[in-house]
Formats: structure tokens, C-alpha cells, sequence
């Protein structure tokens, strides 16, 4: 079983941050345009190993989905960012602290790290969905 890292990371927040821009928290995404966006927003281009890393955990907390080959928010996300950002009162200057409190409150598991990556990731193809993005705007 390979090692996982199983503590919330500025990647994992850019990329949730990312995927609610693209989506405008309705429908789904697909995973160029999530990451258009997140170059857009911080300017960096990231790894194949954050994207991953970040797609394994967002999944497993059950924040995002992929359904036809779009990344998708939860219903779930969806209710707890809009409950955190209410009582949080948000702040403009301040935009990533309610995604990365809600993530913080996630506990994450190497098995549930696991099952997502041999039942979802593989079957999305992410190497190659990067790859795409990388030879089309990289």
C-alpha cells in the first residue's frame, strides 16, 4: 500500500477553491478548465503528484465526485461550505480560511486514501487527463 499523506494542504484548498470557480457551484468540471483556473488564481502550474494527492483526498472526504468525466462538488460540500462561510461571515481578504477550516474538520484514512485511488482515480485517468491539459495550455 503506497504512503499517504493525510494532512490537508494548500494544494488541496486551490484546488477545491479551483473547482467551485469553474463550476460556479453548480454542474461539473472538467478537469482542464479546474486547473485553468487554479493557474489563474495563484499562478502556479501544480504537479501531477499535488493534482493526485489532492483528487485522492478531496474524493475520499467526499467533497468532490466525477461523474462523465467532469469533477463535480457534493451536495454535501456544498451545504458545509455555505454553512461555514455564514457563520465564519466571509471575508474578502480572507477567502481560503472557510475551505481550509472545512477541510481541516475531514479526518482522513490510508484505506479510505486507497479505495478511492483503485476504484475512482484509475478509472478517471488522470495521468492522461493532466497530460492533456499540459500539451494543450502547459
Amino acid at each position: 500500500m503506497p504512503n499517504y499523506n493525510l494532512t490537508w494542504q494548500d494544494t488541496d484548498v486551490q484546488l477545491l477553491e479551483a473547482l467551485l470557480l469553474a463550476t460556479g457551484g453548480e454542474g461539473g468540471a472538467p478537469l482542464q478548465e479546474v486547473l485553468l483556473m487554479s493557474d489563474a488564481l495563484e499562478g502556479v502550474v501544480l504537479s501531477l503528484q499535488e493534482v493526485q494527492d489532492a483528487f485522492l483526498k478531496l474524493i475520499a472526504a467526499g467533497y468532490i465526485a466525477i461523474q462523465k468525466n467532469k469533477l463535480l462538488l457534493t451536495p454535501e460540500f456544498l451545504l458545509a461550505y455555505e454553512e461555514i462561510t455564514l457563520r465564519e461571515g466571509m471575508v474578502e481578504a480572507d477567502e481560503q480560511k472557510p475551505l481550509l477550516t472545512l477541510l481541516q474538520q475531514q479526518s482522513l484514512n490510508e484505506q479510505q486514501l486507497e479505495e478511492v485511488n483503485t476504484s475512482i482515480l484509475k478509472k478517471y485517468k488522470l495521468k492522461n487527463q493532466y497530460q492533456q491539459y499540459l500539451e494543450q495550455f502547459g
